[in-house]
């Protein structure tokens, strides 16, 4: 299970991050912090992490990041609209070349205020040249959910950064 000893996704990420002189800071609701531990397992982490939150409660996210209340109400917490706005938020007030976000319904249960199946998540990446978000139904428990978004995450801030040139 995580943080491994070697996690070789966050090991490249942070190589590529410290190759272009950059961090990354992360907002992880359903990951619950496997995210950000994934990346501190990583010798050095600090020299390419900035920071992370992980504001499970609706509330703390509004504040801290400045959000919009209407965009959850609009299209739903777990949607590309609100990940897109949390990873700017968090791109603005934290200050990093790049900012993560995620928001999902890990399960065992759906939401009560959501027709998405368990498993659901949007993530999106926010970096120098704008944003791109994507939306995944993971299979599993609650635990494996987590690690797949976390797995996802690592692999979108890959691609994202390395296209960055």
């Amino acid at each position: 299970m995580y943080p491994l000893e070697h996690d070789e996704l966050a090991a490249e990420l942070g190589e590529l991050l410290v190759a272009r002189g950059e961090k990354v800071g992360v907002s992880e609701t359903t990951a619950g912090g496997l995210i950000s531990a994934r990346m501190l397992s990583v010798p050095g982490a600090s020299r390419w992490f900035d920071g992370g939150i992980v504001p499970y409660a609706g509330a703390q996210r509004w504040e801290q990041l400045g959000l919009d209340r209407e965009i959850a109400r609009e299209h739903g917490a777990v949607s590309p609209q609100w990940v897109a706005a949390t990873a700017e938020g968090l791109k603005r007030a934290m200050g990093p070349a790049w900012t993560v976000a995620e928001s999902g319904i890990a399960g065992p249960q759906g939401s009560r205020r959501s027709p998405k199946p368990v498993g659901s998540v949007a993530i999106a990446c926010a970096g120098p040249h704008g944003t791109v978000t994507e939306e995944h139904v993971f299979p599993g428990t609650r635990a494996e959910v987590m690690v797949h978004i976390s797995q996802r995450v690592l692999q979108l801030l890959i691609e994202q950064v390395g296209a960055a040139g």
